[in-house]
C-alpha cells in the first residue's frame, strides 16, 4: 500500500523515482535536514485548540496507574532471578525489520534514525548481546525482565486491544549446550513464571482467570508441514494476524484434516508425515521436560501441542508457546506468548547463542480480568 501511496504522489508532483532519490540519493543527516524543515512549516499551521485531540495513539491508558504499578510489581518479585531493566523508548531504525523480519509498517518510526519501541523483547535482545559480547561473557545465561509501553501499528479494531499498551517480558540469552537441554529447560523456566504470575494474582482476589491452557508449538515443524502440504508462505505472512486467531484458521481449513493439531506421542502420531528425525526427537522432550513435567505441578491448567499454530511463523526458530485463558464473561485472550529466535545469533554472529523471549500484556490483563472491571479505571 505505501508503495502504491508512494506512486501516486510522484506522479502528482511529476517527481519521478522521488523515492529513490530521498531514500538513496541523500545522506542521513541531509535528509533529516530536509524532513525538519518539511515538519517546521507544518507545526507552523498546526491550531493549538487541535492539540487536544486525542487520537488512538496520544491518548492517555484507560487503565488505573496504581493497579498497573501493582501488577507489575508481582512480576518483578516473581522474576527474582532475572535482572530488571528499564529500556529506552526508542530502538535503532530498522531493529524490528532486520531481527524478526516484520514490516516496517508495523512500527512507528521517527525522522532521525530510530524507531519507537514496539516489543521489549526487542530492546532486550540488544542489551543481551551488549552483554554477552565478548566470548568470556557468554558462558552463563543472561536473564532480564522489563516492563515497557510499546506502541503498535495499524490501530487495531478489537475494543479490547489499544494501539499503545504496556508488556511484562522475560527474555534468557544462553548457549547451545547439547540435547536440546537449555531451549526446554528456558521454555519450562518461562512458562513456570507466567502460571506463578496468574496464581499470585488470582490468590490477591482481585483477578479471575478460568480454563488456563498452555500450548505448545515449534514453528520448524508447523514450517514444514505447510511446505509439504503446498500453503504458500507469502499467503501466511499476508493473512496470518498475531491478534486475530480466526486469520489462522482461514488458511488451515482446507488443510486442518492433513495433520493433526495436537500430539499425544509425537513418535506414533506424527509418523506418516516423514518429518526429520531430530524434530520427532525435540517434540519427545518438550512433552516430557514442559506438558508431562508442569501438568502434574498445575493440575488446574491444561498442557497441549498446538501443530496448526501458524502465527509466529518467520518470527520464532523453534520452540514457541501460548498462554490462553477465559474471563470471567467467558471471552478467549491469548494472553501471554513466546518462544525461541536467531536475533542474538545475528547480533553476535554466533550460532551457538540462544535466545528465548516471551511477554504477557499486563495491560490488557488489568483491562479484562479484573473481578471488579468497571472499578479502578480512569474515565
Amino acid at each position: 500500500m505505501s508503495e502504491q501511496i508512494a506512486k501516486r504522489i510522484e506522479k502528482e508532483l511529476n517527481v519521478p523515482d522521488l523515492v529513490t532519490l530521498l531514500a538513496d540519493n541523500l545522506s542521513g543527516s541531509d535528509l533529516y535536514s530536509l524532513l525538519l524543515a518539511t515538519l517546521k512549516r507544518r507545526v507552523k499551521k498546526v491550531d493549538p485548540g487541535h492539540l487536544s485531540i486525542f487520537s488512538p495513539v496520544t491518548k492517555p491508558c484507560d487503565i488505573d496507574a496504581r493497579l498497573l504499578n501493582k501488577v507489575e510489581s508481582v512480576a518483578y518479585e516473581i522474576a527474582a532471578n532475572y535482572k530488571a531493566i528499564e529500556l529506552a523508548p526508542l530502538c535503532p531504525l530498522g531493529s524490528v525489520a532486520k531481527l524478526s523480519s516484520l514490516e516496517q509498517s508495523n512500527v512507528l518510526s521517527t525522522i532521525k534514525p530510530f524507531e519507537c519501541a514496539s516489543d521489549p523483547t526487542i530492546g532486550m535482545a540488544l542489551e543481551s548481546a551488549k552483554l554477552r559480547k565478548n566470548s568470556a561473557d557468554r558462558k552463563d545465561t543472561t536473564r532480564l525482565c522489563t516492563s515497557q509501553r510499546v506502541i503498535r501499528l495499524p490501530i487495531p479494531a478489537n475494543p479490547a486491544f489499544t494501539a499503545h499498551f504496556k508488556l511484562f517480558s522475560l527474555v534468557n540469552a544462553g548457549r547451545d549446550t547439547g540435547s536440546f537441554e537449555f531451549e526446554s529447560s528456558a521454555l519450562n523456566e518461562h512458562i513456570v513464571f507466567y502460571l506463578d504470575f496468574l496464581n499470585a494474582l488470582s490468590t490477591s482476589g482481585n483477578f479471575s482467570f478460568a480454563d488456563i491452557t498452555v500450548e505448545i508449538s515449534d514453528t520448524r515443524v508447523v514450517g514444514y508441514l505447510c511446505s509439504k502440504f503446498a500453503i504458500d508462505k507469502e499467503e501466511i505472512r499476508s493473512t496470518v494476524r498475531a491478534r486475530d486467531s480466526n486469520t489462522s484458521q482461514q488458511i488451515l481449513s482446507k488443510h486442518a484434516v492433513s495433520w493433526p493439531k495436537t500430539i499425544n506421542e509425537p513418535s506414533t502420531d506424527l509418523l506418516s508425515f516423514d518429518l526429520p528425525e531430530h524434530m520427532i526427537k525435540q517434540l519427545q522432550i518438550l512433552n516430557q521436560v514442559v506438558c508431562s513435567q508442569l501438568s502434574s505441578r498445575y493440575s488446574h491448567v491444561g498442557f497441549s501441542f498446538n501443530l496448526h499454530r501458524l502465527t509466529g511463523l518467520g518470527y520464532y526458530a523453534g520452540p514457541c508457546f501460548h498462554i490462553k485463558l477465559k474471563n470471567s464473561q467467558g471471552e478467549l485472550f491469548n494472553l501471554a506468548d513466546g518462544g525461541f529466535v536467531d536475533w542474538t545469533q545475528l547480533l553476535l554472529s554466533d550460532t551457538k547463542e540462544r535466545l528465548m523471549t516471551s511477554a504477557i500484556g499486563t495491560e490488557l490483563l488489568c483491562r479484562m480480568f479484573r473481578e471488579d472491571q468497571g472499578v479502578n479505571q480512569t474515565k
